[in-house]
């Protein structure tokens, strides 16, 4: 949201039985479907969520749209509405992350934790 971000170094890819980690292209771990915690999958937390996040994200960028319409006060008030709601999707983007994890029983690489654009957690 407004900065530069770097490629990944890391990334997961699912294949036909397994999610694959890897780094510079290379496999350091993978994750059997048979080991993935599907219990530990919050359905009903994760679909919410997506709405809320799919919500947020549209009202956000319609803001973004109007701000070179707005007055200078305007702007600044838009413009923190536009912060609490990127805090807000930074948040429940994190959520759905931890959902990732405790399913796969692993951390996901950094750029799935949105460290560039959220700061750490």
């Amino acid at each position: 949201m407004g900065k530069k971000l770097e490629p990944p170094s890391e990334t997961a890819d699912q294949t036909t039985n397994k999610i694959e980690f890897r780094h510079a292209g290379k496999v350091f771990k993978e994750v059997k479907v048979s080991q993935m915690k599907m219990d530990q999958w919050d359905d009903v937390r994760y679909k919410a969520l997506e709405r809320r996040i799919k919500s947020n994200w549209d009202l956000f960028h319609e803001l973004f749209s109007q701000l070179p319409e707005l007055s200078v006060d305007e702007k600044s008030r838009i413009k923190l509405r536009m912060d609490r709601i990127k805090s807000e999707l930074c948040e429940d983007f994190r959520q759905m992350v931890c959902i990732y994890e405790r399913a796969l029983g692993t951390r996901l690489p950094d750029h799935y934790q949105l460290f560039e654009v959220c700061g750490a957690a």
